[in-house]
């Protein structure tokens, strides 16, 4: 992606920030990493806060994601911070671990109208927040679910699989039919893309609270809730053949390339994914439902990320970027934000306009589990998770004849691990 800019028609700020008239117009300059989305939907939403501050100028500016993370970094310990930054909640964690510099936001959220704050979850300001303090404000909801081809199931005469058993028939099933597909497309050529866009998923649609290791830092692979989706997972590259080995090589890249191609029967989609699924190949023909049960209650959609509004203490124009964050909590600014990028954080907006992608997302009776976003609580999760990375790949490499005790040695090498690791 280039670097694209977007100039909002200049406004005047009616008053002062401390109650005065302004003597001078403000620039309130934001840096993400959203492309053409996420300044569509900057644009449209400074066009409506000109009515109540008619003099400040919005200027947007996406950048490529390892760029964004590296000029914010770099802005804020230099003093040449932008205003705002918009980004996902574990990449505004690692601005703050190499800073410290993002300003707390939860007086900003406490004094919000009752209307604009009580349908934030105790989840969406705990993703939001690094050691005891909300470093962004929350705009919007990264949801996942596992997508089906409407065409195949009736193909083979099934419906959505709603438990494991049923992903495992169908697949066979997409497998048999079509031999030059992919019966389940994954990405599985990262530590992250293996667990937190694989095993995660399967394990959190399963209603597990944490997949690697829980809030006490203690690990979890070997708890029954998390002990049966991630041997599943791994079965599916070996014993049930249903996933391509290829995909321990592929990224993101690749795994479009096998669902926009129609080589794929099963897949994850987000509710970023459905504004350009539901135009473009696979134009519609997918149908959006949770991750399978495995028998702990019903399947769940994911909470994969919480993306939000920061503003750097030295912010030029910090009280300036502060009320413009805050006017992204109303419904107006969610309004522009679900109709912009699929995604919002309010369950009070107009949903006439949504397209059948984006509409299971926005069900108000679809169970989401949260993800438990540890990564941004452990300084060694990130060195944990590569090591617990190549223990799946060995296991895949060469499947054990007993995944019990497999289970239960990677566990004892995970601890010990974690011990070294916090050492």
């Amino acid at each position: 992606m280039t670097m694209s800019r977007r100039l909002v028609p200049a406004l005047a700020l009616a008053a002062a920030l401390t109650g005065a008239t302004a003597s001078s117009a403000q620039e309130i300059v934001i840096w993400h990493d959203k492309g053409d989305p996420g300044i569509a939907m900057i644009d449209r939403i400074a066009e409506i806060y000109r009515r109540q501050k008619p003099g400040v100028t919005i200027r947007s500016i996406s950048m490529p994601t390892d760029q964004w993370i590296q000029r914010t970094i770099a802005a804020l310990n230099t003093n040449t911070a932008p205003d705002i930054v918009f980004n996902d909640n574990d990449r505004m964690v690692q601005v703050q671990q190499s800073t410290g510099k993002l300003a707390d936001l939860r007086p900003l959220l406490d004094g919000l109208a009752a209307g604009d704050r009580t349908h934030l979850s105790s989840g969406d300001v705990g993703a939001s927040s690094f050691q005891g303090r909300m470093i962004q404000f929350p705009i919007q909801r990264v949801i996942v679910g596992l997508g089906a081809r409407k065409s195949w199931l009736a193909e083979v005469g099934e419906p959505f699989p709603k438990t494991w058993e049923d992903v495992l028939r169908v697949a066979g099933k997409f497998r048999d039919a079509r031999r030059d597909s992919v019966p389940l497309a994954l990405h599985a050529g990262s530590a992250g893309s293996m667990t937190g866009a694989g095993i995660s998923l399967f394990a959190y649609g399963n209603g597990a609270a944490n997949v690697l290791v829980n809030q006490a830092g203690e690990i979890v692979i070997d708890r029954p809730e998390v002990a049966r989706p991630l041997v599943e997972y791994l079965k599916l590259f070996t014993e049930y053949k249903i996933v391509s080995r290829d995909a321990l090589n592929h990224g993101f890249v690749e795994l479009y390339q096998f669902i926009e191609g129609g080589k794929a029967g099963m897949f994850r989609v987000g509710n970023w994914n459905v504004a350009k699924w539901d135009r473009q190949p696979p134009a519609g023909d997918y149908v959006v439902g949770p991750y399978p049960s495995f028998g702990n209650g019903p399947g769940r959609m994911i909470v994969a990320t919480i993306r939000g509004l920061a503003v750097p203490e030295n912010a030029r124009n910090r009280q300036a970027a502060q009320e413009f964050v805050a006017f992204f909590a109303t419904r107006e600014a969610q309004q522009i934000s679900l109709d912009a990028m699929g995604g919002s954080i309010r369950p009070d907006l107009d949903l006439s306009n949504v397209t059948p992608g984006l509409r299971a997302f926005l069900d108000k009776d679809m169970p989401l589990q949260t993800d438990d976003f540890l990564n941004t609580v452990f300084p060694w999760y990130g060195k944990l998770q590569e090591a617990y990375h190549r223990m799946l790949v060995a296991a895949i490499a060469n499947p054990p004849a007993d995944w019990n005790a497999w289970l239960a040695a990677t566990a004892a090498s995970l601890r010990a691990e974690v011990a070294t690791l916090k050492r």
